[in-house]
């Protein structure tokens, strides 16, 4: 097995990888002739998240067979970190090296850097996206990104959760609440790009994990919100340049309701 793939921007490739790498440690590359995937869970099992790039929005793909590749993402991370916005990123995996190698060059110019990473033996758990995105959700709109952004800075002045509130007609509200006081953000409908809010829909979401996925704001083109009371925040981000992330994060319970089997969010 034997893939190659190619990103004439660096800025992408980078940002995804910078994103996942602040919310899961290890996780496994997926490369088939159509599509690369990644499909991981946070190791607290709070999210969930699957990002799909078509095999038309590389600069370059090649791949004959399903290549399944692990790899530690804070090690990419650090990697990738080592580009330029002018470079191309070239990623190529043979399966006897046992490691992938990542080919940044600047573009009009010769020189290139070839950094070689160790592939990792992941036991994947099966993760039930299917099911989650099959839920319908009653509430969902489409938001400038930056909106999300400022709402959660104002949060966490006074929480570590972001309460979420859809109403049909009024549009969103987010807020917080602390010992020192309360935050309250309101979007009206004309705030938002595109507003499909059917009922009254609320949820408590980890400002942690929010500000995790919000690190791919900046390349991402469009981004889609969806809320259903007692049930995970489904958020999806149409990137650049071609690639959705699907991203799920489980409602905030109150300790009190804890018990052994509420720990697994999914």
């Amino acid at each position: 097995m034997t893939f190659k793939i190619k990103l004439e921007n660096s800025r992408i490739l980078k940002g995804i990888v910078e994103t996942l790498s602040s919310i899961i440690d290890e996780t496994e590359f997926r490369v088939t002739p159509e599509e690369f995937t990644i499909t991981a869970m946070d190791p607290s099992r709070i999210c969930l998240l699957k990002l799909t790039i078509n095999k038309e929005d590389f600069d370059e793909y090649e791949s004959e067979a399903e290549a399944k590749v692990g790899l530690n993402l804070d090690d990419l991370d650090k990697i990738l970190k080592r580009s330029s916005t002018n470079d191309s990123i070239d990623i190529n995996f043979k399966e006897s090296d046992n490691k992938i190698k990542i080919i940044m060059q600047r573009e009009g110019m010769s020189r290139s850097r070839t950094f070689s990473l160790a592939l990792l033996d992941i036991d994947i758990e099966e993760i039930p996206m299917d099911n989650l995105l099959a839920i319908e959700y009653p509430s969902s709109w489409v938001i400038d990104p930056d909106f999300l952004v400022e709402a959660i800075k104002d949060a966490e002045i006074y929480s570590e959760i972001l309460n979420i509130k859809a109403e049909e007609q009024k549009g969103l509200t987010f807020s917080s609440t602390g010992q020192i006081g309360e935050m309250v953000y309101s979007l009206t409908p004309e705030d938002l790009i595109e507003d499909d809010i059917n009922d009254e829909s609320t949820g408590a979401y980890s400002l942690t994990f929010l500000k995790a996925i919000l690190k791919i704001a900046s390349i991402t083109e469009k981004l889609e919100i969806s809320l259903k009371t007692d049930h995970p925040l489904k958020m999806i981000f149409n990137i650049l340049e071609g690639g959705e992330l699907s991203y799920f994060l489980a409602p905030r319970v109150e300790e009190a309701d804890f018990d052994d089997d509420d720990m697994d969010e999914f």
